[in-house]
């Protein structure tokens, strides 16, 4: 039995990337921070519950997790590898692991009592940004997972614009692909609150989503 759980390696179907992507632009339309310095923890949670609570979205053979321990099972590591903000597992049935579609979220562009913080370092380059998915602690097994910016001061287009140079400035960090920094997504063609970047990770290229959205 062992040796057939190792031959199955299920990979989330990318044709449900698309819908869970607009799933979260969708729900995030009136999703508003009740104060300035709000954590993402509780605008995490407010989502959660609009997307659970979303019509479309409950069509889908999808299940959330919310703030879900992630755990390396190759390893004798018994500690998780961190917490996922969001995680999307896809109904395979009774064959397990169910692969997952995850995201991550963090804040842009707060104004806090010392003064306004942009916070894109901490997005892009931090350890619990960008990076627990090209460290694959958040990506393994995954061609692809999301980032999502909760833009603070509402100005979506100059949060877009500082992560991609923060990208651009990263790029050997990130392990980015061409073009090297945020670039229109295919997946939502047209729509400006999302973009994608390319990494070249050890075995295989891996994409990342980024939906920006003002709150």
């Amino acid at each position: 039995m062992r040796h057939e759980a190792a031959q199955w390696v299920p990979l989330f179907p990318e044709e449900e990337v698309p819908f869970i992507l607009a799933a979260v632009l969708r729900c995030s339309v009136g999703l508003r921070k009740r104060h300035s310095k709000e954590h993402e923890n509780r605008l995490s949670n407010r989502l959660r519950k609009l997307l659970v609570q979303d019509a479309e979205f409950r069509l889908r053979p999808v299940e959330l997790d919310r703030e879900s321990s992630l755990f390396d099972d190759k390893t004798t590591n018994e500690a998780a590898t961190g917490r996922l903000d969001f995680r999307f597992c896809y109904s395979t049935g009774i064959q397990k692991p169910w692969p997952y579609f995850g995201i991550e979220a963090k804040r842009l562009h707060v104004m806090f009592p010392s003064g306004w913080d942009s916070l894109v370092p901490e997005y892009v380059a931090g350890h619990q940004g960008m990076l627990c998915f090209i460290e694959q602690r958040y990506a393994q097994r995954l061609a692809s997972g999301g980032m999502l910016g909760y833009v603070f001061d509402g100005d979506v287009k100059n949060a877009r614009a500082s992560v991609a140079a923060s990208i651009a400035a990263n790029r050997k960090r990130l392990k980015s692909a061409p073009p090297f920094s945020l670039a229109p997504s295919a997946v939502l063609s047209g729509d400006s609150r999302v973009a994608e970047s390319v990494h070249a990770l050890a075995d295989r290229i891996f994409t990342i989503y980024h939906l920006f959205v003002a709150v």
